[in-house]
């Protein structure tokens, strides 16, 4: 290509410097083709310019020095975005190409754009931010036609809040009986010790306040503030809004109210943290409320754990428990969808999900409306496997549930007919518990139901309030509530089913 078609070619290149530093204060080496870029998203990540093995060297000179002014202005999310967006660009259209490539051309543009669809056409959007911004910058790589088409071109974005609107069961938000499940595999695998403390609070923290996971590795020990007024202990939690546009990650912070018991929780992760972590060096205002055992590269976050880190240790614990999946995200969509879905207006949600203003939260208030599930015998029997609601143990009624208190364990249902001479079960925690009986029990993992209980009788009697209440109208947030012992009781009534079966055989 001659020099007067190609504005490239004979151009002085800019001097890289051998080293930047990054937004997120890093000081990287840049003088090679691989650049190693340590980030609180993402940890440690790695950006290879040698597989751009097509372009020329000028062109790719040009790339670097414009990608170098993202890096060190821009957040590494935005640096990261272009870089990658750019790969694949090159990937489908410049990758597989025999001569070297000097300029990118309108050729090369067309060509992309007919490989994308109204879903994918947002990539190209993201090309075009690169290259009209590099020509801006002095870095231009695309000729002046193809700069030209771009800037002129109208793109589809990415689509966004399709989950939402849908209602989507994968990606969307958690139905209750979808979050009672979440709650109770929590909660009674930290009592068994199956999960670490710090994996039960991170889980606690996504369903309060439906937080970025960026935001949770944001945070320092000193963000949890207590005060005594008139005796009593009141907390609060100073959380990093960290996703602002040009803020730091803790340049800015929202206070939010924080509940006794998840006060006392993140409480016991300091305590923890104290034990296992010790850096002399440290200050105690700069302690991380979730560490890693490495001391990072990233200036006043030593310890930190990423964001990735956190996202994938979470959906790992939590999708292992419940049988869920259960990407960070979908829990802060639950947070906005029953928000919406309670009657909260667009500002006070926006607030809730620490946006700077409402014109993403429009779709929360555009999804499907919620449909109650139809629950009888027939599908709770089928559901009850795959909810996974009991957590006790099934026992003979020969001393099996004997636990000592005689007939002070026992657990009757009192509307059932012979209910003083046909138990249900045991209770396995010999204390006064303040639950309602017997509900609560077949979700509890100290009740011992028996193996000739009078289950099907209770889940029959249960099925028929739950079809009076919508015969009645009654709304949908009172009849759910006991979807999930219903669920429960069919998952006893299954498991004795099958303790008969091998006994018989």
């Amino acid at each position: 290509m001659t020099t007067l078609n190609n504005p490239i070619a004979g151009r002085a290149l800019p001097a890289l410097p051998p080293s930047v530093l990054t937004s997120e204060g890093v000081l990287v080496d840049v003088s090679g083709d691989r650049w190693i870029i340590p980030s609180l998203a993402y940890g440690i990540r790695e950006f290879d310019f040698s597989v751009l093995e097509n372009l020329s060297a000028e062109l790719v000179a040009l790339l670097k020095g414009g990608l170098l002014h993202h890096l060190q202005f821009k957040s590494f999310s935005h640096f990261q975005n272009l870089y990658s967006n750019f790969i694949w660009f090159y990937r489908a259209t410049l990758g597989t190409r025999s001569d070297p490539i000097a300029q990118i051309e309108i050729e090369h543009v067309l060509a992309y754009r007919g490989k994308l669809n109204r879903t994918t056409e947002w990539k190209l959007s993201v090309v075009r931010v690169l290259l009209t911004g590099l020509a801006e910058l002095g870095f231009g790589i695309a000729s002046e036609e193809a700069t030209n088409y771009l800037r002129d071109s109208t793109l589809r974005g990415n689509i966004k809040g399709t989950s939402v609107r849908t209602r989507d069961p994968n990606t969307g938000a958690f139905t209750d009986v979808e979050l009672l499940n979440i709650q109770s595999s929590l909660n009674d695998a930290y009592a068994a010790g199956e999960i670490k403390l710090s994996d039960f609070a991170t889980g606690w923290m996504l369903l309060s306040y439906g937080l970025r996971t960026i935001q949770i590795a944001a945070l320092k020990e000193c963000d949890l503030v207590t005060e005594n007024i008139d005796g009593v202990k009141r907390y609060e939690l100073r959380i990093p809004r960290a996703k602002q546009r040009d803020t730091a990650y803790r340049g800015a912070f929202k206070s939010r109210y924080c509940s006794k018991q998840l006060g006392q929780l993140l409480e016991a992760v300091i305590a923890e943290n104290k034990v296992k972590f010790a850096d002399p060096g440290m200050d105690s205002t700069d302690r991380p409320m979730f560490w890693d055992e490495g001391p990072g590269h990233l200036p006043g976050l030593q310890h930190h754990m990423s964001s990735r880190a956190i996202a994938k240790r979470i959906q790992q614990v939590i999708e292992g428990l419940s049988g869920l999946k259960a990407n960070t995200r979908r829990f802060r969509i639950t947070l906005g969808q029953r928000s919406a879905d309670n009657g909260v207006d667009k500002h006070t949600l926006a607030e809730l999900l620490d946006h700077s203003d409402t014109q993403n939260v429009h779709v929360y208030y555009e999804a499907s409306p919620e449909m109650a599930l139809r629950l009888d015998k027939h599908l709770a029997m089928d559901m009850a496997p795959l909810a996974q609601a009991f957590a006790g143990v099934v026992v003979t009624t020969e001393g099996g549930g004997a636990t000592g208190a005689g007939n002070a364990s026992k657990i009757y249902d009192r509307s059932l007919a012979n209910n003083v001479d046909v138990s249900l079960g045991d209770c396995g925690q010999m204390s006064f518990c303040g639950l309602t009986l017997p509900f609560a029990c077949y979700t509890c993992r100290h009740f011992k139901p028996w193996i000739d209980g009078p289950h099907e009788a209770f889940l029959e009697a249960l099925v028929v309030d739950r079809e009076r209440m919508i015969a009645e109208a009654t709304d949908p947030k009172i009849y759910t509530i006991r979807d999930r012992t219903i669920l429960a009781v069919a998952q006893v009534i299954q498991l004795c089913e099958g303790m008969r079966e091998e006994k018989g055989a």
